[in-house]
């Protein structure tokens, strides 16, 4: 057990930095335990299970064909090493990898009062936005957006709510996530694309790395939507390395 939690610490920077050596190699000496699955205790108030890193770079590396040429090969050899990692959850530990509960940790990378309503993401209230002349599940779309609940996004989308709805602060559901998909990319970049492991800190880049994955992932819903903008398809991919 002693050498469990001494290795806790070198388990989540091995899976974070995506290093398939070193994971296999702590693996071999007999140091993982089933309690990383349960909580990597990088949180004090919600839980995070390893594997939910690996999700987390699945989710953004299975995209490496959005990438510079130039790029292609490194961001594909890590999504390789991603891989491995993966099969090692699912293959010996039958972990379910198909989501992370973004939800539960959007205060972390996203922050909001769980009672945010439209005069906090937009400025305006509803009531004042719905006199201009804009439609009430537009504007719940925009709000549970901002919220990253997927649940209710999907379900406004199906009714036909639209995603490039532009209001007063000048942004829509497309902008406002592909915007902040480019920014938090930047931040990962070195991760990304370098052989170096992660020098800062381990905390805030998991942080990173939980909301570039959920930013990718709620505007791939957003696209399902059939009122999304022509140009918004390549928008979420951009960054200082793409454009």
């Amino acid at each position: 057990m002693k050498c469990i939690f001494r290795y806790f610490d070198d388990f989540v920077r091995a899976v974070f930095n995506v290093d398939d050596k070193n994971f296999f190699k702590l693996v071999d000496e007999g140091c993982f335990s089933k309690m990383l699955s349960r909580d990597t205790n990088i949180f004090p108030d919600v839980v995070l299970p390893l594997h939910y890193i690996t999700i987390c770079w699945d989710i953004i590396l299975s995209k490496y064909d959005e990438w510079k040429e130039e790029y292609k090969p490194i961001v594909l050899a890590k999504k390789m090493a991603n891989d491995r990692i993966k099969e090692f959850f699912i293959s010996k530990c039958h972990e379910n990898m198909d989501d992370v509960p973004f939800y539960d940790y959007v205060d972390y990378f996203f922050y909001q009062e769980e009672d945010a309503d439209a005069y906090d993401f937009i400025g305006w209230t509803k009531e004042d936005l719905m006199e201009m002349g804009y439609r009430e599940m537009d504007i719940d779309l925009y709000c549970y957006v901002n919220k990253f609940d997927f649940g209710l996004v999907m379900c406004l989308l199906k009714k036909g709510a639209n995603p490039s709805v532009r209001f007063c602060n000048e942004t829509d559901c497309m902008d406002k996530i592909g915007t902040e998909c480019t920014l938090l990319e930047i931040e990962l970049e070195d991760v990304i694309l370098s052989k170096k492991p992660y020098e800062g800190d381990i905390r805030q880049g998991i942080i990173d790395l939980l909301g570039l994955a959920a930013h990718e992932e709620m505007y791939s819903l957003l696209l399902t939507s059939e009122h999304k903008s022509p140009d918004s398809i390549s928008r979420a991919s951009k960054s200082t390395l793409n454009v």
